[in-house]
């Protein structure tokens, strides 16, 4: 199983569990970002669909308890850890 597939059915397997992931982003600098999966609040931005599969989009709930901007994606290529449901996965 490739990286990308690991990572999204790690993401379907947390159910509504919190899932953390903490990925490279393409300045090289780390972000960290919690979110639930499950979550249907709607996605803001250019409303273009994403054509690459290695990317996820999803609400980091503690950039939207804060009233920021709270919709993120990342690169599953650039995943670093990911946590759910008390399994940590390093890479």
């Amino acid at each position: 199983m490739d990286k990308t597939a690991f990572v999204k059915k790690f993401i379907d397997n947390a159910g509504s569990s919190i899932v953390s992931v903490r990925f490279v982003k393409l300045d090289g600098t780390t972000r960290c970002i919690q979110f639930n999966p499950r979550d249907k609040q709607e996605i803001k931005g250019t409303g273009s669909p994403t054509t690459k599969a290695n990317i996820i989009r999803c609400r980091d709930f503690r950039q939207a308890k804060a009233g920021n901007a709270a919709w993120r994606s990342f690169d599953t290529e650039r995943v670093i850890s990911i946590q759910a449901n008390g399994q940590h996965v390093f890479f």
